[in-house]
């Protein structure tokens, strides 16, 4: 069953829609599911347990990838903190063995990790900027970055804070601040952090214009705007035609967190559009026209 891409991750927020765009642009592609969690409803996808490296080895040997998508992880930086075993085993370990595999294979690998390697004191950050992992979360990302920059073909996408409708039936803070805007729930929201939003269609866009570069090392992609949390919260209102009375203004300090969050983790994305000849998100303004009011 010698694929062109293998997308770790199928059932997830990015790897859904990565997925689900590889097969409408008719490209031969398998997913990888977790066990429990939600699936597409088209496309061949095998349910995996990724720590299993034995099992893990065979569909790789038998997929035969060129471009292995690494999207699936433990992505929550409060399950990560709760877990950090099981984040470290599932964000580092697997990303380390796909890095074996892919390099023994002689096939690609780009891996998505995040913006939060940054600290969020010197915004905006380019690739070469130094990372300073805050959380339980991010510091498993850049280790796993380590042995993706080790592999020969290993690329690495951090991506900025992404936002949109996944491919899939699963619960997400977009969708979930929807649901309050539409229904007039209260929603805090930080006036003062920072993200470059970017729209899920345009990261599994840019991961697939990747996926097919020979580019290695690690790369940026973002949306061209730098946003607040809060801001970004009444773009979403306006695009649903919403009042925003319900929409409340916070700061990092009025919420307790048991580990730091970075203030402004802004992506500098202009090697993408070196690279490419064009930015790799749109503005959200722009983006949120496709979300039905």
């Amino acid at each position: 069953m010698a694929v062109d891409w293998l997308v770790t991750g199928a059932g997830g927020q990015l790897g859904s829609v990565l997925f689900r765009r590889l097969l409408h642009r008719g490209e031969s592609a398998v997913g990888t599911l977790s066990t429990g969690g939600p699936g597409p409803t088209s496309g061949p996808t095998v349910r995996l347990d990724l720590t299993d490296f034995g099992a893990l080895e065979r569909l790789v040997g038998q997929a035969q990838p060129r471009v292995i998508v690494h999207t699936a992880a433990v992505t929550s930086v409060d399950q990560a903190w709760k877990a950090p075993a099981v984040a470290r085993r599932t964000n580092i370990d697997v990303t380390s063995e796909l890095a074996r595999l892919a390099t023994d294979m002689g096939c690609r690998l780009v891996f998505l990790s995040t913006d939060l390697v940054f600290d969020g004191t010197s915004a905006p950050y380019a690739e070469d900027a130094d990372i300073a992992p805050l959380s339980v979360y991010s510091q498993t990302k850049a280790e796993a970055e380590k042995a993706v920059r080790a592999c020969p073909s290993g690329l690495v996408i951090r991506p900025a804070l992404m936002y949109g409708v996944p491919a899939v039936g699963r619960p997400t803070t977009f969708l979930s601040q929807l649901e309050a805007l539409r229904t007039g729930q209260p929603l805090r929201l930080f006036e003062d952090e920072y993200r470059t939003p970017l729209w899920l269609e345009d990261a599994a866009a840019a991961c697939i214009e990747a996926g097919r570069s020979e580019i290695t090392g690690v790369l940026h992609v973002a949306g061209p705007e730098r946003l607040s949390r809060l801001e970004m919260g009444l773009a979403m209102a306006q695009a649903l035609g919403v009042k925003v009375n319900h929409v409340v203004a916070i700061r990092q300090t009025e919420l307790a967190t048991p580990e730091p969050r970075p203030a402004d983790v802004s992506l500098d994305c202009r090697l993408y559009s070196q690279l490419f000849g064009h930015p790799p998100g749109r503005p959200m303004a722009q983006a949120l026209l496709k979300i039905t009011p």
